[in-house]
Parts: structure tokens; C-alpha cells; sequence
């Protein structure tokens, strides 16, 4: 229940919800990623699977490269998301401590597994909603749409965060979450499908 209280906050009172889950065990974030990956995979995957929708991005793996993609990834999702959180969160980490500041993984995990569930909740739905208006199939849409939707909203969460608990100014978060999209990008390219 406290999972779900959390979730729903972050939406409602976010500044709030920020300060608790600083606090909060290592496990909170790493919970809540996984939250997202099952959600994503029983709301997103496996009704696409199901309703023989085909992946509208190309594969770049043969294992890929099958009508049964989104049964294959409503199994790896919620642990590709995982893994995903906690690399996300290591480059992160591991940058703002080669500038010198005083990072602190538990926190920068959990802040990074809030927003995973959050906005990965708000894409799921925005998705739907594109598949009812029939456009869905279009992947430059798609696209732009999830980094409008994901990136400002995780940068002006973040932001807040790691200026308040490691002082990091709200430039280097903006850099930062730019650099780690960047990084990121190889890795989404090869294993998402939409």
C-alpha cells in the first residue's frame, strides 16, 4: 500500500513525494522500476501481442525480428527496465562524483525508479490513446512525443532533487539527463520495440 500511496503522490504533491522517497531504502526505487516494467508489460505488451498489433520500429536483433516481439518483451520488459534503472542511475552517480559532489546512489535510485513508474504510467496511457486515434504507427510521433513527455518531466523532477539533497545546479542535472539519453539511446534502439 505504501507503493501505491507513493505512486499516486507523485503525481499530486511530487515536491513531497521527492523528499520521502529520499529517505526511503535502496529497495523502494529498485521496486518501483519493476513496478513499471510489469505494468508495462500486462497494459502495453501483451494486449498488443493479443490484439496482433505489429512493432511499428525496426529490429536490430534476430531474436527481434518476430510477429511474437511484444510476447517475447512483456517477459524481458520488467527486468530489461531494471537493469536499465540501475545503469541510468550508476552513470549518474558516477558523474556528479567526477565533478565532485556528494551523490548518493540509494537516493539517485529511488528518484530514478519514482519516475520510471510515473511517467512510464503517463506514456502507457498517452500510447493507448494514440493506438484509439489510429497513430500509432507513426514512429517520428511516437518518438518525439515520449522525449517531450519523459525527458522534461524527469528533468524538472530531477532538478528539484539533486538540488536539494547533493546541491547540484539545475544546468549540470539538464546535461546530465541529456548525456545519459544520449547513452542511453544505443540500448533502447536495440532491445524497444513499439
Amino acid at each position: 500500500m505504501k507503493l501505491f500511496r507513493i505512486w499516486i503522490n507523485s503525481y499530486l504533491h511530487p515536491i513531497r513525494i521527492l523528499d520521502e522517497i529520499a529517505n526511503n531504502k535502496i529497495n523502494t526505487g529498485l521496486i518501483l522500476s519493476l513496478l513499471r516494467g510489469i505494468c508495462l508489460s500486462l497494459f502495453f505488451y501483451l494486449p498488443f501481442y493479443f490484439l496482433n498489433i505489429e512493432p511499428i520500429t525496426p529490429a536490430y536483433l534476430q531474436i527481434f525480428d518476430t510477429p511474437k516481439y511484444f510476447l517475447y518483451a512483456a517477459f524481458f520488459w520488467p527486468m530489461f527496465g531494471l537493469l536499465s534503472c540501475i545503469y541510468l542511475s550508476a552513470i549518474s552517480y558516477v558523474l556528479f562524483k567526477i565533478l565532485q559532489y556528494n551523490p548518493n546512489f540509494d537516493k539517485i535510485l529511488n528518484l530514478n525508479g519514482l519516475l520510471s513508474l510515473s511517467i512510464g504510467i503517463v506514456i502507457i496511457i498517452f500510447d493507448w490513446f494514440m493506438v484509439v486515434i489510429n497513430y500509432h504507427s507513426n514512429p517520428i510521433v511516437m518518438g518525439v512525443s515520449h522525449i517531450i513527455i519523459a525527458d522534461l518531466w524527469s528533468i524538472a523532477l530531477s532538478s528539484i532533487f539533486y538540488k536539494k539533497h547533493f546541491a547540484i545546479p539545475t544546468w549540470l542535472t539538464i546535461i546530465c539527463i541529456l548525456l545519459i539519453r544520449i547513452l542511453f539511446i544505443p540500448i533502447a534502439i536495440i532491445f524497444i520495440r513499439t
